[in-house]
């Protein structure tokens, strides 16, 4: 195997150099006028082309997939509730779908609000734990994510501009009476569960975090509303342990490495499981967790109980669309339907 030796000063500066940019907060738009990528679909006129982009060799290393931009409103956004299916018997979280108690459970679907793309979801309860099927169309998927892509002028590695698949389901700590939305928002708080396809699914598992939308201001958090009663956006990860890790390389390991490792979760950043599993032109995800993990910074589910909550194909960081990522839609996502889940009194009897 070949090895360069590289100065590790010049190293780490390029590496924080191509991080710092594409951080996960998006701190490079804070305080910035609101930009007509923030608008809902519908606003503007966009189609999902793929458009040329300028490529330096980390862009030349990831290939278009998906919208470029906002598409076009396929209808207004609706209330719809999805009912968990009472079940004693819980389905294998292997991203298969092929246990008999999803054959039983009924679906629902709803809009990604960035894409328009369909979204079916389904539900079934045991009298411990909450179960969630996911399925949307991608025609094919993206499970890399930032690669490190040898640069041979300056012999060091850089960030690519892949970016993985991810799902996103978001639940009010709120109550049932607030907006969800990011684009004319108002102020709440709420439990991500967060599947990203290279970074958690290998471990099995979501990244369980919480945002929130309030009138403090801070350094983590990202301005959302101006006027007289301004409001700001926070992204935080829940206590514990990532079912993930990055690694840093400072030798050539060849032209392309891996940037995150999978790893066993802990705390309460391990609360969620899921798997995901892409064929035929679709991905299917499969997410459990315990009605009650006892932490303060999940939301707790109880039968009779009714919950408030969004799905996004997209990670909801209030964001425009980026034309170098290889998914320009990457940080577009928000709420669109208002979706309830009903889990019955009768769950797990």
């Amino acid at each position: 195997m070949r090895l360069r030796s590289v100065p590790i000063l010049a190293s780490l500066l390029a590496i924080l150099g191509a991080s710092g940019c594409q951080n996960e907060s998006g701190r490079a738009v804070a305080g910035q006028p609101a930009r007509p990528g923030l608008n809902p679909p519908g606003a503007e006129s966009a189609s999902a082309t793929e458009s040329d982009n300028k490529a330096g060799p980390a862009t030349k290393a990831a290939t278009a997939d998906g919208p470029r931009d906002y598409a076009s409103r396929k209808r207004a956004p609706q209330e719809i509730r999805l009912m968990a299916h009472p079940t004693t018997v819980a389905p294998v979280i292997d991203g298969q779908a092929d246990d008999a108690v999803w054959k039983a459970a009924p679906a629902i679907t709803t809009l990604d609000f960035s894409s328009q793309r369909p979204i079916t979801l389904k539900s079934v309860v045991t009298a411990t734990d909450i179960f969630f099927l996911v399925t949307y169309a991608k025609d094919k998927p993206a499970e890399t994510h930032k690669t490190w892509i040898w640069d041979p002028k300056e012999q060091v590695y850089r960030e690519g501009n892949d970016r993985e698949d991810v799902f996103i389901f978001k639940w009010s700590m709120s109550g049932n009476d607030v907006d969800l939305k990011l684009r004319d928002p108002e102020p709440h708080r709420a439990d991500i569960w967060f599947w990203k396809a290279r970074r958690t699914n290998p471990a099995g598992y979501a990244d369980d975090k919480w945002q929130s939308v309030s009138t403090k201001p801070g350094h983590d958090t990202k301005k959302i509303k101006r006027g007289p009663n301004p409001l700001y956006f926070r992204r935080e990860a829940d206590a514990g342990v990532a079912p993930f890790d990055e690694k840093f390389v400072f030798e050539y390991k060849g032209d392309r490495v891996e940037k995150y490792v999978p790893r066993q979760p802990e705390g309460s950043r391990a609360d969620v499981r899921a798997k995901g599993r892409w064929a035929n032109g679709q991905w299917t995800i499969e997410f459990a967790r315990k009605l009650d993990t006892k932490h303060d910074d999940d939301q707790a589910f109880a039968p009779g109980g009714t919950y408030l909550f969004a799905v996004s194909c997209f990670a909801m960081a209030y964001d425009t669309p980026h034309g170098e990522w290889s998914q320009a839609m990457y940080r577009t996502g928000d709420s669109f339907d208002r979706l309830l889940l009903s889990i019955p009194r009768s769950a797990g009897k």
